[in-house]
């Protein structure tokens, strides 16, 4: 079965293992199959690796996707330091709408193992939301900046900083595997999180985006 993926299957199985933890079908869809009109076709499409073992499709309840287009915050050594407190309120009032159900698609452990990563099965509840932002900001990336979304690394697919550390959730690295980017899904964080989070930016002069 391995030997035997189509390139669009290997992409999709690279995605989920490396880049992000969760697509919705929808997503996929947009990424992968656009010329697909219909969610069930999308479903057939991924049977095959659902017989593998290699993916899992489920119906989540997950916040509407919220539009990408500009990072709420971008910062590079030398530049000033964000409005924690303006940043924070943007990130919570932008969650306003109910819930729905959500069709997505997660790795399994067997996908994981076959690229080299740790994600596989659904997010925690608390973290969907959060993870289907970094998936439209991964999917925009792919879009409007190819070269970049090939760099793009998820946290899965790195070692993790340490115990009790909160890792960043995607890298952009170069050629040599150097760290020139930080993504991060802003969620719902407070100041005091935000603050952390640059602070240690600055710490090691890392660019970051706060989407």
């Amino acid at each position: 079965m391995i030997a035997s993926l189509t390139s669009f299957e290997r992409d999709l199985l690279r995605t989920l293992t490396r880049r992000v933890c969760i697509l919705t079908l929808s997503q996929i869809a947009s990424g992968w199959w656009p010329a697909i009109r219909r969610l069930q076709g999308v479903r057939q499409q991924l049977r095959r690796l659902e017989v593998a073992g290699l993916v899992e499709v489920d119906c989540i309840n997950a916040h509407p996707l919220l539009a990408v287009d500009r990072p709420l915050f971008a910062w590079q050594p030398g530049q000033p330091d964000p409005n924690v407190e303006v940043i924070s309120r943007a990130t919570r009032e932008r969650w306003n709408l109910p819930s729905v159900p959500t069709w997505v698609c997660v790795a399994l452990p067997r996908a994981a193992n076959l690229f080299g990563s740790t994600a596989c099965g659904l997010p925690k509840m608390e973290q969907r939301d959060h993870d289907l932002r970094l998936s439209a900001v991964y999917l925009h990336y792919r879009k409007q900046h190819p070269p970049q979304a090939r760099r793009w690394v998820g946290e899965h697919a790195r070692p993790k900083a340490g115990y009790r550390i909160k890792d960043p959730d995607a890298f952009l690295v170069d050629s040599h595997g150097r760290i020139t980017r930080l993504i991060e899904s802003a969620g719902r964080y407070g100041p005091q999180y935000i603050e952390r989070f640059h602070d240690h930016c600055v710490e090691y002069d890392l660019p970051y985006e706060l989407w």
